[in-house]
């Protein structure tokens, strides 16, 4: 089943979804440090094995990462070829000073944000159907 491709329509039917898990961002040399069943996104990059967990998870086990991040799902099945949703959300949450760190997955985007912030993470994204 194919996702939407038509910017306009994406963003009319907009919803964002939040877990409340705090997330973690960290690079690993050696990836039997972790278990890959907790481990929510993987990465391979400059021969090392870039990792997005729950914080929790990772600082239970004295891994150094940067975060708490909140995972922030655009619950719209969308197309990888639709253009334009990444730059839209980037541009709306950079006008506010909040970075946005956007993983494509197949069925939907999300968007890792500071976790102090997603609540009106949420609010600005949410009010991109009003544009």
């Amino acid at each position: 089943m194919s996702g939407l491709t038509d910017l306009k329509q994406t963003l009319q039917s907009l919803k964002v979804l939040c877990d409340d898990i705090q997330y973690g961002f960290a690079s690993l040399a050696d990836e039997s440090l972790v278990e890959r069943d907790k481990v929510l996104a993987t990465f391979h990059e400059n021969n090392r094995l870039a990792i997005i967990a729950p914080k929790g998870y990772l600082d239970s086990l004295g891994i150094e990462n940067e975060g708490p991040y909140a995972k922030l799902t655009i619950d719209v099945h969308t197309s990888l070829e639709l253009v334009g949703l990444t730059a839209v959300m980037a541009t709306k949450l950079a006008e506010n000073g909040i970075s946005a760190n956007v993983v494509a997955a197949f069925y939907h985007d999300h968007v890792f944000v500071q976790y102090e912030l997603r609540e009106k993470s949420i609010t600005l994204l949410e009010n991109l159907k009003n544009q």
